[in-house]
């Protein structure tokens, strides 16, 4: 399909914005986009609302862009744009941030024709769930407790396990996972923090609300926390709502961080936390006129150069589903061996703990004498237990 510039008056009503890279992050980050991309289309397309929804991908800094590598089916190429900043300004732009998300999606932002304007990742499946409830809620059938264009709309997201997505897997095998096991994924909720600092499924507020606050803060070029400002920043004059509780959080993220990595870990340069508790009051533009990088060229092209016919389903063709019911138990294997090195970690790294500490104690001593070793270390910590608990305010007071 040949690009063109979006120049079509129609005004759609809901644009998803996300942002990615042609490059290798954390796996094969192209098949997620992919993935992503024509799964969004078919669930748009059988909603019946492709004329209502556009995405937008801002392509920071790829050499080849992905518009030329990703291949869309013919319903994603209808409603998918892609904004390619080129090599060299994203370099000068992003200084020593290995990927600027704010200023890659202000761009996409600030370019967006929709009434509504929601972010996601670009490994996040959208669900059907939440373009039904969307759209109940814009024309009339359903209502939230504030109203609709003045709700800052975020929700959480289940999570596909790394075990399964790591595999790549052609786009009818994810579908039918969803299908079946998607209601069971399981959503990670984190007690201690509010639903809005973690783990974003979708963040929406309407168009007007974007512009008002100027979009992210450009200067947060580095990992975490830009959702957060953002809304400490509109949460001065606007009401957020828990939009996973109405879509039953419908929205899957392909894992691509192995389980025995710490995800904290995975960037080095991250932004300055943010005190969400007891937030000082915040300048509601931090940007100025030209944020979104407005002030530069970046055309908006339609469509991808490789489109594909359509995704075929899984069907009656028995190898495809015995290769589905593999996949699917494979990944649970390993997903419950996972479990279980979980559970016993914590275990092991007490007895390591242990061990090596015995052995630092007891390294130039014979073998034997290790025992004995053993028998003084932890009549010490008896010993120190003893003494901090005689010492302890409790026991004084008694």
């Amino acid at each position: 399909m040949n690009g063109h510039s979006c120049g079509s008056s129609e005004t759609p009503t809901l644009s998803l914005i996300l942002c990615s890279r042609n490059d290798q992050y954390m796996g094969n980050s192209r098949w997620r986009l992919e993935t992503t991309l024509n799964y969004l289309a078919d669930q748009v397309h059988n909603a019946g609302r492709s004329g209502q929804v556009e995405v937008l991908v801002a392509d920071w800094g790829s050499e080849v862009p992905l518009r030329d590598t990703v291949r869309l089916t013919k319903a994603a190429a209808e409603i998918v744009s892609f904004l390619w900043i080129p090599p060299g300004i994203a370099r000068t732009l992003q200084k020593d941030s290995s990927f600027p998300e704010v200023l890659a999606l202000n761009s996409a932002a600030r370019r967006a024709k929709g009434e509504y304007i929601g972010r996601i990742d670009q490994d996040t499946l959208v669900g059907r769930r939440f373009l039904e409830v969307f759209f109940d809620l814009h024309e009339g059938r359903r209502q939230l407790d504030v109203p609709l264009s003045l709700a800052l709309m975020y929700t959480n997201r289940r999570e596909i396990s790394y075990r399964f997505s790591v595999r790549c897997p052609p786009y009818p095998q994810v579908d039918r996972l969803v299908k079946v096991f998607g209601k069971r994924f399981p959503v990670l909720h984190d007690p201690r923090r509010p639903f809005w600092t973690y783990l974003v499924g979708i963040w929406l507020v309407h168009r007007a609300l974007w512009l008002e606050c100027e979009g992210y803060d450009e200067q947060l070029i580095y990992y975490n926390w830009m959702e957060v400002d953002m809304i400490l920043r509109l949460k001065q004059k606007f009401s957020i709502v828990d939009l996973g509780l109405e879509v039953d959080y419908s929205f899957y993220h392909l894992e691509h961080v192995h389980p025995k990595v710490r995800r904290s870990t995975c960037h080095t340069l991250k932004n300055p936390t943010i005190d969400y508790q007891t937030p000082s009051p915040k300048i509601l533009k931090p940007n100025g006129d030209r944020w979104g990088l407005i002030s530069f060229p970046i055309e908006v092209l339609k469509g991808s150069s490789y489109v594909v016919g359509s995704t075929h389903r899984l069907g009656g063709n028995l190898v495809d589903w015995l290769a589905w019911c593999y996949l699917v138990l494979l990944a649970g294997m390993q997903m419950g061996g996972d479990r279980v090195i979980s559970f016993m970690l914590p275990f092991y790294n007490r007895w390591h703990y242990r061990a090596s500490t015995v052995a630092r104690v007891a390294r130039c001593n014979p073998p034997l004498k290790w025992p004995r070793a053993l028998i003084d270390l932890w009549r010490e910590r008896r010993t120190r237990q003893t003494a901090a608990n005689n010492n302890s305010p409790d026991t004084a007071e008694r």
